[in-house]
Formats: C-alpha cells, structure tokens, sequence
C-alpha cells in the first residue's frame, strides 16, 4: 500500500511537470481575459465598445474605488485608447493581452484587487 501511494505521488509530479500545474476554472479565465469573473468590476464586448454608451459605463467604471487595473484585448487597444488615457490619469494600470488562448467576446474589463459582488456585467446583458 505504500508503494501505492509513492507511486501515485510521483505520478503526479511528473504530470505536473509535464503539463504544468492545474489551472482553477481555466474556461472562465480564458473568458475574462485571464481574470476570475468574481474579480470583475465591469466589462463591456467588442461589440459595446463600439458605442457611445459602452464608453460611457467603462469610463463609469473607472470612478470605481475597487478598480486597479485596466485590462484591453489586443484588437480593441485602439478604440479604448481614452480609457487609457482615464486610466493613466486615475492612476490606475493597464493591460494589454494577446493570449490567443481567450475565449468570448469581453474587450475590455476594470478589475478589483479582491473579490467584488456585480451581479450583472454589461457585458453580460447583450
């Protein structure tokens, strides 16, 4: 029996070695730009970044307290260049990300060190 369990450590070591180490709710991070949804504070799609009234909830967003970070898809850092510009301004750091890897359709989210109770994203709502 104890070789068993020795066997199955090592087991486990080489498979971590192998593939790394296990990721907790991989598909969610993939969604939200490699954020945990529950870090969240608000989110908008490519597709609400294109108007006037997605602008408008992230720049709400970014008054938020709880926001540390800005985090922008590759193929929406030019159309959230003012939110940058907010960012910088708020203090506030940004990010961009090219993970080919992500899934879904958020570009552009404002993150909370810790986690935030949003019930609904706008993002959500489309």
């Amino acid at each position: 029996m104890r070789g068993s369990k020795r066997s199955n450590e090592l087991e486990k070591a080489v498979h971590v070695g192998i593939h790394g180490t296990p990721q907790l709710r991989p598909d969610e991070k993939r969604r939200y730009l490699g954020f945990f949804r529950e870090r969240v504070i608000q989110a908008v799609t490519f597709e609400q970044i294109q108007t006037a009234e997605g602008m408008k909830v992230m720049e709400e967003a970014l008054g938020d307290s709880r926001g540390v970070e800005l985090v922008i898809h590759k193929r929406a850092r030019t159309r959230a260049m003012p939110l940058v510009v907010q960012a910088r301004k708020q203090g506030l750091d940004f990010t961009i990300v090219s993970n080919p890897n992500l899934q879904g359709d958020v570009a552009v989210l404002l993150v909370a060190r810790d986690a935030v109770d949003v019930p609904v994203l706008y993002s959500e709502q489309a």
